[in-house]
């Protein structure tokens, strides 16, 4: 994966911000849970205001939702304690003010979202927070890239 970190001249001039992104399944649970429940979900850091902004969704969960968090500092496939609460439903919309001495692990992808239902209390859904994939643009297409050659 690269780095997805823009600068943003408008609002905060020079504030450096990253996106990441989570695919949120049944299968990222600890142990992992069949559901076809499933969500995505958007991240914007904004490393000098030290805020998490998200916009999460999901949908199929067999259970009642009963809680929903951002958990950290730890990779996938562990479990770890809450750092953020999540508003009830979907879309989860919101912004999470972060310490300054957590950022590094932040940006080093150690945090999920984890959906918790009375189908399975630990959780029914989770999504490891990562930096988005870059996906090619018309200006570093194949097309592009050979004509430079020609």
């Amino acid at each position: 994966l690269v780095a997805a970190g823009i600068i943003i001249g408008a609002g905060t001039a020079g504030a450096t911000v990253y996106a990441y992104c989570a695919t949120i399944d049944g299968l990222q649970e600890t142990p992992p849970v069949a559901t076809p429940a499933s969500g995505s979900g958007t991240f914007t850091i904004d490393t000098d205001a030290n805020t998490v902004s998200y916009n999460i969704t999901y949908g199929g969960l067999i259970g009642t939702e009963t809680a929903a968090h951002i958990h950290g500092y730890c990779g996938p496939g562990v479990p770890c304690g809450v750092v953020h609460p999540l508003p009830p439903g979907s879309p989860k919309i919101g912004v999470w003010d972060y310490a300054e001495a957590d950022e590094a692990s932040i940006l080093a992808g150690l945090t999920y979202v984890n959906i918790h239902t009375d189908f399975r209390p630990g959780g029914e859904i989770r999504g490891q927070i990562i930096e988005c994939p870059v996906t090619p643009t018309d200006e570093a297409s194949w097309g592009r890239v050979k004509t430079l050659f020609r």
